[in-house]
């Protein structure tokens, strides 16, 4: 499947003694795991977030147009692909993502890896097209359990303040791009690189959060037919003092 085809197809199981569609003119591997469907990292990522949340004896193996293939070993945090991450191709073509069983006597002689870290950054930051990633949750509030290493990542001044928020509290992902006067894309970009790096505690808003809205709207709608009351008598407007954002804008020194 192209890397620029908008098409999704549910995961099959790739039968054992068929060879994984492959590009170039070596034969490709038995699979014996599932291929993902592909969009771009949008199916790598997948394929990782699966391992991730379900740890097995399988690695994940990346064939595109023009590259040698990944192997990607969530397990040991490790990766071997012979193309530098400076030559990272953002909008791979002819990409096909498979998860095969680990190969004992292959994974004998493989040589060290190396850290996945920076290669997830950059799968997370080109996947899923600027939107959250399938298995986050718009309402939940994010918070970096611990600092990334910006020393290994190519990242932007705007993904610095971003972070550094994250870093001192939970936040929506809309709040986050209100406060860091970012791009929601980009927020949306950096929380899923972060989910994908396992950098990330979640909270989802409880039933106080959403009554707490629920009476919010009733004492608006409330508020707005006393208006027309002639005993309803209007409170001067206090001094605003400076919000949440903006005081955690100046802590920061952002």
């Amino acid at each position: 499947m192209h890397g620029h085809e908008m098409t999704f197809e549910p995961a099959r199981t790739a039968p054992a003694d068929s060879q994984a569609p492959h590009t170039g003119t070596a034969a490709g591997p038995e699979t014996t795991g599932i291929t993902v469907p592909s969009f771009g990292w949008t199916g790598v990522a997948i394929a990782l977030h699966r391992l991730q949340q379900q740890p097995t004896a399988s690695i994940v193996v990346v064939r595109q147009a023009d590259h040698l293939p990944l192997v990607v070993d969530v397990e040991t945090n490790a990766y071997w692909w012979d193309t530098p991450l400076t030559a990272f191709p953002a909008e791979p073509v002819d990409i096909d993502v498979v998860v095969e069983a680990k190969d004992p006597a292959v994974e004998a002689s493989r040589a060290p890896g190396t850290d996945l870290d920076a290669l997830l950054w950059l799968i997370g930051n080109n996947s899923f097209l600027g939107e959250l990633a399938w298995w986050l949750q718009r309402d939940d509030r994010y918070k970096l359990v611990r600092w990334p290493n910006f020393t290994m990542l190519t990242h932007t001044p705007e993904q610095m303040r971003m972070t550094a928020m994250l870093g001192y509290t939970f936040l929506p992902v809309g709040e986050l791009a209100n406060a860091s006067e970012s791009d929601p894309a980009e927020a949306r970009r950096l929380v899923n690189a972060f989910s994908l790096m396992r950098l990330l505690r979640a909270e989802s808003p409880g039933p106080a959060a959403v009554a707490a809205g629920s009476s919010s709207s009733a004492s608006s709608s409330s508020a707005s037919s006393s208006s027309s009351d002639p005993e309803y008598v209007r409170v001067a407007p206090q001094p605003r003092r400076g919000g949440l954002f903006s005081r955690l804008r100046d802590r920061l020194g952002l």
